[in-house]
């Protein structure tokens, strides 16, 4: 084989190692991993400002009742929609916690190594907390529980901020985890509705 032959063969090995990393790279940072499957996006919350693209979480209206959601502490699914019907003007029902209330999404796909978490609530009471935590779960049980945020409730219906988490907790937590678990609860009553997640927020 004369030197031009193998120079270009060369060059084909490069730009193919190059390409496989590239990819391996991506997957490894969890870059958009698994948000077309995740189910179909909108920027629901654009009438606010935010041009995000959100997928609605497993039963995130509720029109289901309980089902996919471990509730605790007295809460409750409610007859009654959020006000804007960012999901579906046929939607009816939203949830109830009470103070001390919890509900816990047990397996929720997530798009990358950093989801973005949304949702509209008042307060019945006038004012109070919702908190937010995202456990990680690997093939030996729980990687880690990281802090979502806490955001003030008042007595509108309002979205909520986009709960997240920080880059350095997830480095070393979501690029090993099969699984996301979103847990909800209350400090004073709260009644909140259309959970979406953000499969393409990179804080």
């Amino acid at each position: 084989m004369d030197k031009k032959a193998l120079r270009l063969l060369a060059l084909g090995l490069v730009v193919c190692v190059g390409a496989a990393f590239a990819a391996t790279a991506k997957a490894g940072l969890g870059l958009n991993l698994g948000a077309a499957s995740c189910g179909p996006t909108a920027p629901v919350f654009s009438p606010w400002g935010d041009q995000h693209q959100y997928f609605l979480a497993p039963n995130g209206g509720f029109e289901a009742g309980s089902s996919g959601w471990n509730l605790s502490g007295g809460a409750h699914v409610v007859s009654g929609n959020e006000p804007f019907y960012i999901h579906s003007k046929q939607d009816s029902s939203s949830l109830y916690l009470p103070d001390g209330g919890v509900a816990d999404l047990p397996s929720v796909c997530f798009g990358s190594n950093t989801p973005g978490i949304r949702f509209l609530a008042m307060s019945p009471a006038g004012s109070a907390t919702v908190h937010v935590r995202i456990i990680a779960h690997g093939l030996l049980g729980v990687l880690a529980i990281l802090d979502g945020g806490t955001y003030r409730v008042g007595p509108s219906w309002a979205p909520t901020v986009n709960f997240g988490t920080t880059f350095s907790q997830l480095n070393s937590t979501l690029l090993g985890a099969k699984s996301i678990e979103i847990v909800l609860s209350a400090s004073g009553p709260v009644q909140l509705d259309d959970v979406y997640l953000d499969p393409f927020t990179q804080y």
